[in-house]
């Protein structure tokens, strides 16, 4: 837990937001017993699995294993780190964070805050500008042409950049900015000492991230010609400030997350994501004015399972699909493209076919690999020996790239018949292929593996592999002592926290021993902020407090789970050893403890 956020303040602002009312947003929950339950939004289902404490404060899906308190639920939802979502939630409660962390300076803190106060100050400004009758006639006019409601307008907050050199640049003086806070936030330029708007005459995008800050603009020209002899750009973005990382964000995800849609569409420029969104699409995002990266793949399969590429269907618009299709692949992801004929854009092709021409066409994208074989196909004359030899040559290279031996052998059979090659050549040249890139990344191969063999080694002379038995012994032991100091005496007597099999448990068991201890009842929701690193690692520990079984003895029950953890750490060590004399031991205490099953805990 970052240390500027005492256990105090978090408590204060996880009692100020409560996980009913901040989950009913996303879920539609009815009551179920003590709880709530709905349809998980984390993955799709038609029973409701997902479960809400309102007693804990915790969420529970059965079905997919999400898990955790609602700092975590807004962690998944709103894609944000463990920092962001607390002040997330400390905005929503009117809490007030004192800042001054190890990730996060307090001047950094008010340089980030102060550039985010102005541009949500320039963006109301450019909004008025476009509301005034006179100053936003022309750019209401271009908006006009290019089928914009008004309503679309106040969505997406769009707005003018009036044809003035200093005129947000004074506006934001008057507010009490310097001119170099003013450049520090890419609102306005120092060109040899000179300072004055970065935007001017152009239509104003506010680029909002999902928390709702808005973190910078694009502005666009309403025109396509020059002015006094020079053509200026197209589009102009905000530069990266301490509010905005190009890299990091995308165009429309605060709206297109919340249509919880099995796929995302991905375009290249605001005007397609806003006529897409205005024609009743809601799922679409698009870059900021740079090629995907990485970070932005990702953070679109928070979202959804698949991504549609939807960009220009110019040269530069294939080469840039192409690229998005394997950095989505790198980041664990599944693509298709949506191939708009006849139209350059989404926006254009809209308006040539309308709606419902649209969805037909994302409804029959067609799968990357498809893409690219078509792609190499358009390159050669497939009739001629020496067209099929250098078709062959560059798809196995696609081939070399999946995973799925399904996906391979389907698209070899397919390209064999199209060609009349005979199949076995195509494998052939495919295992030619796939041995040489092995070869090539063998070195690194061996040494990744063993790392992740040292590191499950370290501490231990041999790897053992635990039961889920065991596990779930612990897990339910865990979950029962949490709940009553007098169990938790009973347990303590027979395992210390280190006994316990998994990182997660042990770190658990210390937390609710300590808190016993000090004479605090263990509060789950506060526990679980402790492991807001990975996912993985709160649903596994959010698991052990959402426990629904109800046990007609607690106290029988809790002996019953020592017994059972007694016995399979036994079997454990007895599967491990070698020395005789020492399994004898171990078989001996097995066996007494079998057959005192009854009067062991005595």
């Amino acid at each position: 837990m970052p240390q500027f956020i005492s256990d105090d303040l978090l408590s204060e602002i996880c009692s100020g937001n409560d996980i009913i009312d901040y989950v009913s947003k996303y879920v539609r929950l009815k009551k179920s017993g003590r709880d709530y339950s709905g349809l998980c939004p984390f993955h799709n289902e038609k029973t409701p699995s997902f479960h809400v404490s309102q007693d804990k404060q915790l969420f529970h899906c059965f079905g997919c294993g999400a898990s955790g308190n609602l700092v975590q639920f807004v962690m998944r939802t709103e894609n944000l780190d463990f920092v962001e979502a607390v002040k997330l939630l400390a905005d929503r409660a009117g809490i007030i964070i004192p800042e001054g962390s190890a990730n996060m300076s307090s001047a950094a803190h008010e340089r980030k805050k102060r550039i985010l106060e102005m541009n949500k100050i320039a963006a109301r400004f450019f909004f008025n500008n476009l509301k005034h009758e006179e100053r936003g006639r022309a750019a209401r006019e271009y908006f006009g042409r290019r089928r914009i409601s008004w309503k679309t307008v106040t969505v997406y907050g769009l707005g003018y950049a009036l044809d003035e050199r200093d005129a947000l640049l004074n506006y934001l003086k008057s507010k009490g900015y310097t001119a170099e806070q003013i450049v520090d936030a890419s609102l306005a330029v120092n060109r040899d000492g000179k300072i004055y708007d970065k935007f001017r005459a152009r239509v104003m995008f506010p680029i909002i991230d999902v928390r709702g800050n808005v973190i910078g603009f694009g502005g666009r020209i309403m025109h396509d010609g020059e002015i006094n002899g020079f053509k200026p750009p197209k589009y102009l973005n905000s530069s990266e400030t301490a509010a905005f990382d190009k890299g990091r964000n995308l165009f429309s995800l605060n709206l297109a997350k919340n249509a919880k849609a099995d796929d995302l569409i991905l375009c290249e420029g605001y005007m397609d994501v806003i006529s897409v969104y205005q024609a009743g699409i809601k799922n679409i995002v698009a870059t900021l004015g740079t090629a995907i990266t990485e970070n932005q793949a990702k953070l679109m399969l928070r979202y959804a399972g698949e991504i549609l590429i939807c960009y220009d269907s110019d040269e530069a618009g294939v080469k840039a699909a192409l690229r998005a299709i394997d950095i989505i692949g790198a980041a664990g992801g599944k693509s298709r493209v949506i191939r708009l004929k006849g139209a350059k854009d989404p926006d254009e092709y809209i308006n040539k076919n309308g709606i419902e021409g649209f969805k037909a066409a994302a409804a029959s994208a067609m799968p990357s690999t498809e893409f690219k074989i078509s792609l190499i196909k358009g390159k050669y004359d497939t009739t001629t020996t020496d067209g099929k030899v250098r078709f062959i040559d560059e798809v196995v290279n696609v081939f070399s790239g999946l995973s799925d031996m399904v996906e391979i052998d389907a698209y070899m059979s397919r390209v064999a018949e199209e060609t009349d090659i005979n199949k076995e050549a195509i494998l052939s040249k495919y295992k030619e292929k796939t041995a040489k890139n092995r070869y090539q990344r063998l070195p690194a191969k061996q040494e990744y593996k063993r790392r992740e063999v040292m590191r499950a080694n370290a501490g231990a002379e041999k790897k053992i592999t635990v039961p889920n038995t065991l596990l779930e012994a612990e897990k339910r032991l865990l979950g029962l002592i949490s709940t009553s100091k007098k169990l938790y005496r009973l347990a303590k007597e027979q395992l210390a926290p280190d006994d316990f099999s998994t990182d997660v448990y042990r770190r658990l068991a210390r937390k609710i021993y300590d808190c016993y201890e000090n004479g605090v009842q263990p509060d789950e929701a506060m526990i679980l902020n402790e492991f807001s690193s990975a996912e993985t690692e709160t649903d596994e520990a959010s698991a052990v407090f959402y426990n629904m079984e109800v046990y007609s003895n607690d106290e029988s029950t809790l002996k019953d789970l020592i017994y059972t953890i007694r016995l399979e750490k036994l079997q454990m060590m007895i599967n491990g050893e070698n020395d005789p004399a020492r399994l004898g031991e171990l078989f001996k205490q097995k066996q007494e403890l079998l057959e005192g099953k009854n009067t062991w805990e005595e």
